[in-house]
């Protein structure tokens, strides 16, 4: 099959426009990949048969995902509340604009440091024993000694882990252009656009390591800070870009069931 240029590509109806601009760049686990320019100049091997179907099983996966999120957030509170100098220390570091560089700013920190404790938590795991893997499903639904929730709870975790961080830092930084240059400022904000990606990575981590609690109970104590960690970042991301969540992304926000 002939290569096609970017023209003939681009001229597909079925494309959404600047869908590329605000997602996360997991085309493997996207749900529109059949829509999107950027994958179709990437990937031009595929039938159109296969995205589509990878695009249906994609959005199946991130509805799981949506699932458990919803699971844990009632769970959050308590473990905040027997964590009070975490709660505590959160709560005195309030997000300060003035001369503060991006790369010092207590979000960008804050956002750093969860990708620091995940890299050591992973690299305890396994540096120490075997873990015993269950399922994130109750047994009657699916094989206890079933990996496959463990490996696809570790994938997300991995996916989001440092992207939280940058962007985290796009937003911000485009908050500073748009400050100091107001008819670069557009409505909806681009970085209102960037901090909603990075809320999203938020949500899919605190809810994948919520699976990793189920599929190592072992272990399910140490994971409470990571997930503290997290919320306490989404806090303060969402009061810092307070306009973040309504931000409309093409495609997903105006195609995808909530």
């Amino acid at each position: 099959m002939p290569r096609k240029t970017l023209t003939e590509l681009a001229q597909n109806p079925d494309l959404i426009p600047g869908i590329y601009n605000y997602c996360d760049r997991w085309c493997e686990r996207c749900p529109l990949t059949s829509r999107c320019l950027v994958y179709a100049t990437e990937d031009q091997f595929s039938e159109n048969n296969q995205i589509e179907n990878n695009d249906i099983r994609n959005a199946e996966f991130w509805h799981s995902i949506s699932d458990t999120l919803t699971q844990v957030r009632a769970l959050i509170p308590l473990w905040a509340n027997d964590a009070p100098n975490l709660k505590n220390a959160a709560e005195q570091k309030t997000v300060r604009r003035q001369s503060r560089t991006v790369d010092n700013h207590p979000l960008t920190k804050a956002a750093k440091h969860y990708a620091n404790t995940a890299s050591d938590w992973f690299r305890e795991l396994e540096h120490n024993s075997e873990p015993t893997l269950t399922s994130a499903k109750p047994p009657t639904e699916v094989d206890r000694h079933n990996p496959q929730p463990f490996e696809d709870a570790r994938g997300v975790i991995e996916w989001y882990q440092y992207q939280i961080a940058v962007k985290t830092m796009r937003a911000l930084s485009g908050r500073n252009e748009e400050i100091e240059d107001p008819e670069t400022a557009d409505f909806p904000k681009d970085s209102d656009g960037s901090a909603k990606v990075a809320l999203i990575g938020i949500d899919r981590s605190i809810a994948a390591w919520r699976l990793m609690q189920l599929s190592l109970p072992d272990r399910a104590e140490s994971i409470v800070p990571l997930i503290l960690q997290l919320d306490t970042l989404r806090i303060t991301l969402e009061k810092s870009f307070p306009e973040a969540r309504a931000f409309i992304r093409p495609g997903f926000d105006s195609i995808l069931p909530a």
